[in-house]
């Protein structure tokens, strides 16, 4: 395994309970990267709705791949139990909150779906999505009792111990840098050392450097910024957020919040188009969109402020990879890495134990590195420039 993220971890975990020989390397310490740097929000689906995944893959592997994703809140919820990992961890579930009229029936038709598929959703009229969240901005909402909230670096911590428990041997501080094969075998280097193994599987999101070049090539990486206030008085808890739920909303740019276990109000959302510094100017814009959905927090102060990078992919889905046999590689969960990533990296252990693809419930693809890829940050930077500007246009 090449990245300690959540997809890596998982991987690493499953393959030593089922008895392989595991090494996972990791360039810095477990939950380093986009892992243990996000909102800490478990959204147990991908972001494409159960018939758009059905119609694009077929009726097997689009419906096992939305499978996939409903089930992935159960798969963390287990190993969060199992392994007795404290992180925080509550599950009280998810609001997807309507920003607008416009972006109603897209939410309408998810809903009609998954409750085809046997989910308990709910949609939420204005005056209660307002009552759950604190928020009076939103149309409407979008209630999935499956989802939940988290530290996402302790879960990664515990996910790294408990993986070493099983028996996979993890390295930290130690980068790959190359990957060669012999036609027989693969050799990953480090700068420690050399380890020769039969397969190995790279997850390393927006993080990827040259390990295969085509890879870094094909993602748009963005930032995700984090803010969180001191923790709120008892009174303000009762009324932002106050049976628990986690929320995100249908903006292009969206925003996200939850209340973590010692009361902070954490609020995200997206960052700059590239690069790890933090810029003052969406950190303002950050604050004040929260300042603008919670009034009531008044002049209490943000007291912590974190990023990390997201690997999104053109079409905003996940990418497997198979570039050769025995060298595996996973990309572009999109901002739902904390319920997706632990479930794709078990399906990815299960697939690499038999070295047979066809075990997984997602589709394969070839790399496709994004044209023009050097221009993508002054791209990506006009593009979010619309979708703020649609954003705001649209919303109430």
């Amino acid at each position: 395994m090449v990245g300690g993220g959540f997809c890596g971890l998982s991987c690493a975990l499953h393959l030593a309970l089922n008895g392989a020989d595991t090494v996972l390397l990791e360039a810095q310490s477990p939950g380093w990267g986009a892992s243990g740097r996000n909102g800490g929000q478990l959204i147990p689906c991908f972001k494409a709705d159960p018939e758009d995944l059905i119609e694009r893959l077929g009726p097997d592997l689009g419906g096992a791949m939305a499978d996939l994703g409903a089930g992935a809140g159960d798969l963390v919820a287990g190993l969060i139990e199992r392994y007795g990992i404290d992180c925080g961890f509550h599950r009280d579930g998810w609001i997807l909150g309507v920003h607008s009229n416009a972006a109603l029936p897209a939410v309408r038709e998810r809903a009609r779906q998954w409750k085809e598929r046997g989910r308990d959703i709910r949609l939420l009229g204005r005056e209660e999505v307002a009552a759950l969240t604190g928020c009076d901005r939103y149309v409407a909402g979008y209630l999935d009792p499956t989802g939940g909230g988290l530290n996402p670096l302790s879960l990664a911590r515990g996910l790294a111990a408990a993986a070493q428990e099983m028996g996979a041997r993890l390295y930290t501080d130690s980068p790959a840098l190359s990957i060669e094969t012999d036609g027989k075998g693969w050799k990953v280097k480090t700068g420690r050392g050399v380890v020769q193994c039969d397969q190995v599987v790279v997850a390393t999101g927006a993080y990827s450097g040259n390990l295969i070049p085509e890879l870094r090539r094909s993602i748009l990486p963005m930032q995700s910024l984090q803010i969180a206030t001191e923790p709120l008085p008892e009174p303000l808890r009762k009324t932002i957020l106050p049976k628990g739920h986690v929320v995100s909303d249908t903006r292009r740019l969206l925003t996200y919040f939850r209340m973590n276990e010692e009361g902070r109000l954490v609020f995200g959302g997206r960052g700059s188009t590239g690069g790890e510094n933090m810029k003052s100017a969406h950190l303002v814009r950050l604050e004040a969109a929260m300042r603008g959905c919670f009034p009531q927090i008044g002049t209490i102060p943000v007291t912590y402020r974190w990023a990390g990078q997201v690997d999104l992919t053109p079409e905003r889905a996940l990418r497997v990879h198979c570039p050769k046999p025995g060298l595996w590689a996973v990309i572009g969960f999109s901002g739902r890495g904390v319920a997706i990533a632990p479930a794709v990296g078990k399906a990815l252990a299960s697939a690499v134990m038999v070295r047979d693809a066809r075990h997984l419930p997602l589709p394969l693809s070839p790399v496709r590195p994004v044209p023009f890829h050097g221009l993508r940050r002054p791209a990506m930077a006009l593009a979010v420039g619309w979708s703020w500007l649609r954003d705001r246009i649209e919303g109430v």
